[in-house]
């Protein structure tokens, strides 16, 4: 049965009823209310998601569409000198003029400016557009003090990509020409071309036209740009084209570069962890010219509606829990407290107070327990009360057995004889215990009726201590404190010799070097107040523990074995005191390892007739 209610559900909560009815309307309030607010929350992030991430792919899709519109704008424009004969003239001209470009007259370099001028015409997206023939000639649209009229191009980075485009148009990312005279830093892209000779392919120079990167700025002026998330532009080899940041703590181009992998292989989630916090990611390539749009938008600025939802959802739920509570609390306290009363009154009992009575306010279950418990309450009272007269008479008749079985006189002569033999002999050590066991002895068997002087316990208690101490030796000493303004005081027979037995054998006996007992008798108020203390092996706590639980063992209980032997004498101490003087009157103990034990009691001073009226009021009940 134990095992059975120690599985049942409402145990793995340790707690009182009232935590765990409190506990359960909580739950079935707080629940609910967490997984509605939970699940509103997760389909309002995840529509938010999918919405932002379908609007951004169509803001993406349209910005490469533009791009690609420019782009092949550049592209035919690249095209356009291989359709002017006069311009082609003069790049043969200088093919096959290996001398300093300054022979070649102005009126063809004026052509070539107005011809290039002509197509940047109504274009502000361009910087410039650059015509270089083979032996390093520049033309440009540009003023010829602001770029350079010859330059080693070949030495360029971009000029490797455009020959390579073997006469196909190059795109080529952002980077600073070296034919600008102007110092400042600033980046263009640009789409190039190797012009060959139109019927023998014969290489005649290179197109450039480098384009600003308000191009791609203008682009982005109509479109939506979020200030939290960033847009970067690459090419087919991840290089950086252009790169748009409003928080720099938004990652970019390079930390997109950390991630190679996802940037070259399609990605088939919509959402990637960088720099541990979530970003949407939704990129576009071009078919044309191979540019990727990526625009990256922090998960959490999406979610600031959400936010705003679950915010408001927590604090309903909390007002809602908070109210919850106060009214959980009311019916659990209200369900709980003819309980905690039937606890309390139980409690009372189990110490011995079986007057108790719970008060019956219902009629319900509760209340029909709380009718049943004080029936028991009755029927246990009454019980106790005759148990009790019992074993009194039965502890009466073992003694009058016990005493009947021992012939004094016979006993006290053999003693008296094995004294004057001691004596003749001069064993004069067995002389003394031999006179202190026929005394300790007579003490013993005496008819009375249970009380002595505390004077006549202590001369008792003398006898035994000095045959202890014929035994032992040096290594046994007794101190004894006694107020004898006292002496007269009656007290139960032999309750001092068990404690100084139990110092003895328990404490002193089981040193190599013995040890000292000190017993303390003095008035404390209306009571005698009687200490044993010793200076001898001591005891554990859990050791103390036990004796403790043995000691305390009520006398009517019969579980408990004397044939255990330790705490026998302890416990009959404390149920003998117990019963003649009550509950207050019982055996305190204390005790270290190696540091000794102290054992206390207190009795009344009219402790005769207060005990007879004690025992009297537990057989009548009253």
């Amino acid at each position: 049965m134990n095992d059975r209610r120690k599985k049942h559900p409402l145990n793995l909560f340790r707690g009182t009823l009232r935590m765990k009815m409190l506990t359960l309307f909580l739950c079935l309030i707080a629940i609910p209310l967490s997984l509605q607010g939970m699940i509103t929350y997760s389909k309002f992030s995840t529509s938010t998601e999918e919405r932002t991430s379908e609007y951004t792919a169509q803001i993406v899709y349209q910005i490469n569409r533009n791009l690609d519109r420019n782009m092949e704008e550049m592209k035919r424009l690249s095209l356009m000198p291989l359709y002017d004969n006069s311009v082609l003239s003069i790049l043969r001209e200088l093919r096959s003029n290996t001398q300093a470009p300054p022979y070649l007259s102005t009126e063809k370099r004026q052509k070539m400016t107005l011809y290039i001028s002509s197509l940047s015409y109504s274009r502000p997206e361009v910087r410039g557009i650059q015509i270089m023939s083979q032996n390093g000639m520049i033309f440009s649209n540009l003023d010829p003090s602001t770029i350079k009229s010859q330059v080693h191009w070949s030495e360029e980075a971009w000029y490797r990509r455009v020959i390579e485009g073997n006469g196909a148009s190059v795109i080529i990312p952002s980077h600073r020409p070296g034919y600008y005279v102007d110092s400042s830093e600033e980046q263009y892209f640009s789409v190039a071309r190797l012009l060959r000779e139109p019927n023998t392919n014969v290489p005649l120079g290179i197109i450039k036209i480098d384009m600003k990167m308000e191009m791609i700025d203008q682009i982005l002026t109509n479109m939506p740009f979020t200030k939290e998330g960033s847009l970067i532009i690459v090419n087919q080899q991840n290089e950086l084209f252009f790169e748009k940041r409003e928080n720099e703590e938004t990652p970019g181009y390079r930390t997109l570069l950390q991630e190679t992998d996802r940037l070259k292989s399609p990605r088939a989630e919509k959402t990637m962890w960088l720099q541990g916090q979530r970003y949407l990611l939704i990129d576009n390539e071009s078919a044309s010219t191979g540019l990727k749009v990526i625009s990256i938008i922090p998960v959490d600025s999406l979610l600031k509606d959400s936010n705003a939802l679950r915010s408001f959802t927590i604090l309903i739920a909390a007002i809602f829990l908070v109210v919850a509570g106060g009214l959980a609390s009311y019916f659990a306290y209200s369900l709980s407290k003819p309980l905690v009363q039937l606890k309390e009154k139980m409690l009372q009992v189990e110490h011995g107070h079986f007057h108790e009575r719970v008060p019956v306010a219902s009629e319900d279950e509760i209340g029909k327990l709380s009718e049943q418990f004080n029936h028991m309450v009755e029927e246990i009272n009454r019980l106790v009360n005759e148990v009790y007269v019992i074993s009194l008479r039965e502890r009466e008749a073992e003694l009058a057995a016990l005493q009947s079985q021992i012939h004094p006189h016979f006993i006290y002569n053999t003693l008296e004889a094995i004294n004057m033999m001691a004596i003749r002999a001069g064993n004069f050590d067995v002389s003394d215990m031999v006179s202190s066991l026929g005394k300790l002895m007579r003490y013993t068997v005496e008819r009375d009726d249970g009380f002595v002087t505390l004077a006549q316990e202590l001369e008792s208690l003398a006898s035994y201590v000095r045959i202890q101490q014929t035994r032992l030796g040096d290594r046994l000493l007794v101190e004894m404190d006694v107020d004898e303004a006292i002496l007269d005081t009656p007290i139960p027979k032999l309750l001092l010799q068990p404690l100084i037995e139990n110092a003895i054998y328990h404490g002193i006996e089981r040193q190599e070097n013995g040890g000292t007992i000190w017993l303390t008798v003095a008035r404390d108020d209306q009571d005698v107040l009687i200490s044993v203390k010793d200076d001898g092996k001591g005891m554990t706590q859990p050791a103390l523990t036990r004796l403790r639980s043995i000691v305390s063992i009520p006398f009517h209980q019969n579980e408990y074995s004397n044939s255990q032997g330790t705490g026998t004498a302890l416990r009959n101490i404390n149920q003998r005191t117990t019963l003649l003087y009550g509950e207050g009157y019982n055996l305190l103990m204390d005790s270290h390892a190696e540091q000794g034990s102290i054992f206390s009691l207190r009795i009344p001073l009219e402790n005769e007739k207060r005990a007879m009226r004690h025992v009297q009021s537990l057989a009548s009940g009253r």
